[in-house]
């Protein structure tokens, strides 16, 4: 397993179980978030914080399940790499209702200094078209 698969799981893990302690361990200091409908997260307080707060409606609200999936990965020199691929989950709220599935892409760019460990330095996320459910409900509304 490359440090990037590792990388990978063990942020998943964290976003899935909203551990941001975990993703912590993960990120760069200076590190850069930049997802869909959100202001750009400079800084890993700055991203730790917004996790902190979507982690704890979205997990109260909704039953969630991020997988990832390395389309590629490579290391530029010694210090940098990056690692780009998919992602997928679905998403239902607890109370009932429709599974919306949504899927998107990641391009995560990741840093050492000498022969630390890899830290993800610029996490970009986009997401393909809008849900599914939410365009069923537009179609039929």
């Amino acid at each position: 397993m490359s440090p990037f698969d590792d990388i990978r799981q063990q942020f998943e893990a964290a976003e899935n179980s909203g551990d941001t302690d975990a993703t912590a361990q993960l990120l760069a200091d200076d590190a850069v978030l930049i997802v869909p409908d959100y202001p750009v997260q400079e800084g890993k307080a700055a991203i730790l914080s917004f996790l902190r707060e979507i982690s704890s409606w979205l997990l109260s609200a909704f039953d969630r399940r991020i997988a990832y999936a390395s389309t590629e990965t490579a290391t530029l020199g010694d210090g940098l790499a990056f690692d780009r691929g998919t992602f997928a989950f679905d998403v239902t709220r607890k109370s009932g209702g429709p599974v919306t599935h949504v899927t998107g892409k990641y391009l995560w760019l990741l840093r050492r200094d000498d022969r630390a460990p890899w830290k993800m330095s610029r996490i970009i996320v986009t997401r393909d078209d809008e849900p599914e459910a939410e365009a069923d409900e537009a179609a039929r509304g």
